[in-house]
């Protein structure tokens, strides 16, 4: 029986569903630069929770956003500064001197780059939300004529947080304990006489000025153009994608079906999931999500992995010292998703070592020929305690460490095993929900390398280990390393790794 944590209770649920086609939403990027890994720590998790899902057996479909649009400048203390008026996409075309719309396609497509090397899965519905503007202004729009928003003198329009009883009941924040300033809100100084409450949050920013921008003349009057706050976005895409309540300017209140799973990193709870509840809910008056699944952060040197610290490496860092993404995803899943991981390169050194152990005794029992008078391994030592770790909030550092015991034994055996059918499947069933087996086809090893290594071979059968020895430092000057096997010998290139 799957337990989940739900941030919502603050506790492990048994994870139920009503829907016949589960409904998971995901906040992706804002795609003004590449991605770090710290961000792609929680797409990982929430890829194997998908995967996951996938192999109880339950078909589901998948949200993500392509945020292009609306996410603003942030500050030292993380807080969004709308008094600036400029966002991220705005500030990185200056930089590189493109198109804002030539930023988003160039950082989007190398989002999705990386995303496939880390093995997740594309999800069906990858939205832009400059694709969306019309869904979120019919939104905001019956948010106006339900009275929990406003159009301020400056044309912009809050969500009126004092109007929604229940705001705060994520994060478990108050507003008299908020402070002034706090993500996703107008600076105070700057603009405090356009809020009714500090703590109001935009959902619509009137700016000429702004190079991405959009008539909203339902509701602003003077003709002044503007652009979607940040977490409207999420709310339209979730409702319009997932539950089929909005088409164009057509809300469907009577459509709205509460989603399944909401998920993202845990500095989304406030104020992005908080304020996306209260507009949806204030819009739908039905729950927004059954569970919320939130990624604890990546740390560096035990602070939190961030862009605006410079503390962080992208995936093409990784690769740059040699590292597969999968050694990565490998990391990632070792340390549970609630668990801050404190990344370094020798803790991904040793991931990539486990990993490749994984990877090596796969491809050797796919070599293996069965023999009835060789020993049977017992998966059942080891597939219901690793299926009962992931029943468990998903305990991937304990189900990896189930299976690589498994690993051990097979090697333990010399891979002289006859259940080799048992043993694949169990090795299936792991890597369809772990993904971190490399496919790929080894690459063709020259022939002066083939030579030294069966002249190798010859000295060894002649018991000549002593010259054996020297041709197989040899290899490794050459930057190959040869392994000995029952039938011969495997031979690998080496891969440079800094740590």
């Amino acid at each position: 029986m799957f337990k989940l944590y739900n941030t919502k209770t603050k506790k492990k649920e048994i994870f139920k569903t009503k829907n016949k086609i589960l409904k998971i939403y995901t906040c992706g990027p804002t795609v003004y630069d590449y991605a770090h890994i710290g961000n792609f720590a929680t797409y990982i998790s929430v890829d194997f929770l998908r995967k996951y899902l996938i192999y109880l057996g339950y078909k589901l479909e998948q949200v993500m956003n392509i945020t292009d649009v609306g996410h603003l400048k942030v500050s030292e203390d993380n807080d969004y500064d709308l008094a600036s008026k400029e966002d991220k996409i705005e500030i990185q075309a200056k930089k590189e001197n493109l198109n804002p719309y030539k930023i988003v396609e160039k950082y989007t497509n190398a989002f999705l780059i990386d995303m496939g090397s880390l093995n997740i899965s594309k999800p069906e519905h990858l939205v832009k939300a400059s694709d969306n503007i019309e869904e979120m202004q019919t939104i905001i729009l019956e948010l106006l004529k339900n009275g929990y928003a406003y159009v301020s003198k400056n044309e912009n329009i809050y969500f009126e947080v004092s109007k929604f009883k229940n705001y705060g009941k994520l994060s478990g924040k108050k507003l008299d304990d908020l402070i002034a300033g706090a993500g996703g809100r107008i600076n105070v100084e700057d603009l405090k006489n356009d809020k009714k409450n500090i703590f109001d949050f935009s959902l619509w920013i009137s700016d000429e000025n702004h190079i991405m921008k959009w008539p909203f003349y339902e509701a602003i009057k003077s003709g002044k153009k503007g652009y979607p706050g940040w977490h409207i976005e999420c709310s339209a895409m979730s409702m319009k994608y997932l539950s089929k309540a909005l088409d164009g300017k057509k809300f469907y209140k009577d459509k709205f079906n509460t989603i399944d799973i909401h998920t993202g990193g845990e500095d989304n709870i406030f104020p992005h999931h908080e304020d996306e509840i209260a507009q949806t809910e204030a819009c739908t008056d039905k729950e927004f999500s059954n569970f919320w699944f939130h990624k604890s952060h990546i740390l560096i040197n035990g602070e939190k992995m961030s862009k605006s610290k410079g503390n962080f490496y992208t995936i093409s860092d990784l690769k740059e010292k040699g590292f597969s993404p999968l050694d990565y995803r490998f990391l990632v899943l070792s340390s549970h998703y609630k668990s801050n991981l404190n990344f370094t390169l020798k803790s991904l050194n040793e991931a990539r070592e486990n990993r490749l152990k994984i990877e090596k005794c796969y491809k050797s029992v796919l070599e293996i020929v069965e023999n009835n008078d060789f020993k049977k391994l017992n998966i059942s030592e080891y597939k219901p305690s690793f299926d009962k770790a992931l029943e468990n909030d998903l305990n991937t550092p304990l189900a990896l460490s189930i299976f690589l015991e498994f690993v051990k034994n097979i090697n333990k055996l010399n891979f002289e095993i006859y259940n080799k059918k048992e043993i694949k499947e169990f090795f299936s069933d792991f890597d369809s929900i772990f993904k971190i087996i490399d496919y790929k086809k080894e690459e063709e090893i020259p022939e002066e390398i083939l030579d030294l290594a069966n002249k190798r071979l010859i000295l060894q059968n002649e018991k000549n280990f002593k010259e054996a020895d020297l041709l197989r430092d040899e290899i490794n000057k050459l930057d190959y390393e040869i392994f000995d096997k029952k039938d011969g010998f495997e031979i690998k290139k080496k891969e440079k790794i800094e740590v």
